[in-house]
């Protein structure tokens, strides 16, 4: 007597699937990829969203900016530029590589103090003008006296009192190098508005 044979198997197996939705998923997304990147990266200016208060009140935590972006190396910084860079180490809680704006304050090669009589940040011995600096966060802080390195920027965030930056960074180290930013790391610098 035979031995009955089991039918055929017809159609795709469950992994031959999985793989075609799988490498038409990548292509969707790598076509995507490519339209953004000639889109936004094709371009001289890049939109960022605040995720963060410490730029207020100039930039609120959810807004939208355009910046326009620099070629390493080429940015010339002023002061009061608001600028886009990638964080060094130990500046955020979170690892990875973040961008974070801040504005300029001190130049290379400028003598940056902390503070005058009336907690105003000085350059040189002249107090700064700083308008945009959150009514109430700005504090004198503990009293410094530095030189601002050779190609590096002393930068900070306009709400002075929850801002991660130059001044957090020297508060906690002392160390003068990790509270500065090179120059050659700012990818971008905002538009004003």
């Amino acid at each position: 007597m035979a031995a009955a044979v089991p039918g055929a198997r017809r159609g795709l197996s469950t992994g031959v699937i999985v793989g075609i939705v799988g490498g038409a998923l990548t292509l969707v997304l790598l076509v995507v990829a490519v339209v953004v990147g000639v889109v936004v990266l094709g371009t001289d200016t890049i939109k960022l969203t605040a995720a963060g208060v410490s730029m207020e009140p100039t930039i609120r935590s959810g807004q939208t900016v355009s910046a326009t972006k620099v070629d390493p190396g080429e940015y010339r910084p002023k002061h009061g530029d608001i600028v886009v860079f990638t964080a060094p180490a130990g500046w955020l809680a979170v690892a990875g590589d973040q961008m974070v704006i801040k504005r300029v304050i001190g130049l290379p090669g400028e003598r940056l103090a902390c503070c005058d009589p009336k907690g105003r940040w000085t350059i040189g011995g002249t107090p700064l003008d700083e308008p945009y600096v959150k009514a109430g966060s700005a504090s004198a802080g503990v009293p410094f006296d530095v030189i601002v390195p050779d190609g590096r920027l002393w930068v900070m965030g306009d709400n002075r009192a929850a801002s991660n930056d130059s001044s957090t960074m020297f508060g906690q180290t002392r160390d003068i190098g990790v509270a500065t930013i090179r120059v050659s790391t700012v990818s971008a610098v905002v538009k004003p508005s």
